[in-house]
């Protein structure tokens, strides 16, 4: 039955791209194992993805201009559960603050397929029965080159709390922000 084929494709296609949720979410849904995810992400940016190449470092919010903190971009914390049940951890910088500083010329999208370019591909590889493979390469994005112009994330919260952990030497760098005294960690991107 074609019908029954393609509802049960559709629910693992569903299954695989619905099931990222916000750090926060996924430390209620999952706790511990949340928590441990983030450390792991936390410590690649931290550490980098090879030694002596780490990809943030902290400063002090006092050193930087009103204008650099106002631009600094907000951290993004995500939390997958994997389809062979382990939770991942992911973290990027919301860049959507950037696009007002880009110079006439410049470009801010970033090198991802259109989702109507991968559906394409995905049927014509079904339609010819191609064998189709994935691979993941660890911290990719952490390898790319930065340009000059200095960059900076920042952290709130819990994610304060739990950077620190990976490494307290940011605890000198943590300072509160806004009426509620919210902790914030800025890092600069490396």
């Amino acid at each position: 039955n074609g019908g029954a084929l393609s509802d049960h494709y559709m629910k693992i296609a569903c299954d695989v791209m619905f099931t990222q949720m916000s750090a926060r979410a996924g430390i209620k849904k999952f706790g511990e194992k949340a928590v441990a995810a983030l450390i792991k992400e936390f410590t690649q940016l931290d550490q980098g993805p090879m030694q002596g190449k780490p990809v943030v470092t902290g400063v002090y919010a006092d050193s930087l201009t009103h204008e650099e903190r106002r631009a600094a971009l907000e951290a993004v914390n995500l939390i997958k559960e994997k389809r062979d049940g382990k939770i991942k951890g992911r973290t990027c910088a919301d860049g959507s603050k950037q696009k007002k500083y880009l110079r006439d010329g410049e470009d801010y999208a970033s090198p991802t397929v259109s989702l109507e370019a991968l559906i394409a591909t995905l049927v014509i590889d079904a339609y010819e029965e191609r064998d189709v493979a994935t691979f993941d390469i660890p911290g990719a994005y952490l390898h790319a080159e930065m340009d000059k112009d200095r960059v900076f994330m920042k952290l709130r919260g819990q994610f304060v709390d739990i950077m620190c952990d990976v490494n307290p030497e940011y605890k000198k760098f943590v300072t509160t922000e806004g009426p509620k005294h919210q902790k914030v960690l800025y890092l600069w991107v490396l």
